[in-house]
């Protein structure tokens, strides 16, 4: 099944999917700046007017007494009337140090309060090439523990089993994979 931009409720067995529509975040650029995506394609990459190419789409999953949201690459502040399906979600991964600033990623986490955040789509050594443009997320890990005291969790390997058990009384707890990856 491709999970690429769902939008809709989706139930297979005992997990349930909604796909929120919205946008890919983008740079807006002055057409006389060159270089710039926009420029280059001469399309708009920004909404309201967005080429479809940048419709974009947050992922819910709720399985095993857990709600997680995949934020995937979409802009840092969706539209509002998305607030309530992403309010006190258990688990928030969210794309730190690439598509989002650090200061987007707090904002996010300090607007819906989500129980666990986990990094992705940083850069891993031995996977991601230099030419990507992605950079680790080790720096926005190290804030949350030392600055805001958050309770990071630095895994050992490229597995992660969470229950809502386990879960239960947390406040933004960070699971970090580090530079684990699945490796086949």
């Amino acid at each position: 099944m491709v999970l690429e931009r769902l939008v809709g409720l989706f139930k297979l067995g005992n997990i349930e999917i909604t796909g929120l529509a919205d946008k890919h975040k983008c740079e807006p650029a002055p057409p006389d700046k060159p270089g710039s995506v926009s420029a280059d394609l001469h399309v708009e990459t920004c909404p309201p007017n967005n080429v479809i190419a940048f419709d974009n789409a947050i992922q819910i999953v709720e399985t095993g007494g857990l709600r997680i949201a995949i934020w995937g690459d979409n802009r840092p502040a969706p539209d509002p009337a998305l607030d309530h399906y992403l309010k006190n979600v258990d688990v928030l991964i969210l794309p730190i140090e690439s598509v989002l600033t650090r200061v987007e990623v707090d904002a996010i986490v300090g607007k819906y309060d989500p129980k666990t955040v986990i990094p992705a789509h940083y850069s891993l050594n031995g996977l991601t090439t230099n030419f990507s443009g992605l950079e680790s997320a080790d720096e926005w890990v190290n804030d949350q523990e030392k600055i805001h005291h958050a309770d990071v969790r630095r895994l050992e390997s490229a597995d992660l089993t969470l229950n809502a058990a386990e879960l239960k009384g947390s406040h933004h707890r960070v699971y970090y994979f580090g530079n684990h990856f699945e490796k086949k």
